[in-house]
């Protein structure tokens, strides 16, 4: 809380200064813990649903791949679009991880201190989920993701 805002509140007799700072750990607390809601529910989609979804989806296309090559045939879209797939599968593994060890070193913390972390390193991780996610779910075929997609939401309401 600056000192001008607190004297112009305490001038016009609307705040004191011990209210004004109340007021202001509410909002940090308020904002925390929407992104620490966000953030926990990403990594728990990514973790029970999207990755496990990949999973079977990638083992699919390798099937596929091994299926054709065995027919003689050529294998290279099928070989490609399993190591687009397995590659930002990968990465959002690893974003994921990433996630769950930044929104737990985000218990520690309180106050403007822990809002500040969840906008500086947990907001950015949580964009770094999202990334690989978004990517798959353009490439996937409907059957195979886990939930609706854009299109569904857009399209199909």
């Amino acid at each position: 809380v600056k000192p001008e805002s607190v004297k112009m509140f305490e001038e016009f007799g609307v705040f004191t200064e011990a209210e004004l700072k109340s007021r202001a750990e509410i909002k940090y607390e308020a904002y925390s813990k929407a992104i620490n809601i966000e953030a926990k529910t990403m990594i728990d989609m990514a973790g029970k649903e999207i990755i496990p979804a990949m999973i079977a989806y990638s083992t699919e296309l390798a099937n596929s791949v091994l299926a054709v090559k065995e027919a003689g045939a050529d294998t290279s879209v099928q070989a490609g679009l399993l190591a687009e797939v397995t590659g930002y599968l990968k990465d959002a593994q690893a974003a994921s991880a990433k996630l769950s060890e930044v929104v737990a070193s985000a218990a520690t913390m309180e106050g403007k201190a822990q809002a500040e972390y969840f906008r500086d390193v947990v907001k950015v991780a949580m964009d770094e989920l999202r990334a690989p996610v978004d990517k798959l779910e353009m490439i996937v075929d409907k059957e195979a993701w886990p939930m609706p997609s854009y299109g569904d939401l857009l399209f199909e309401v």
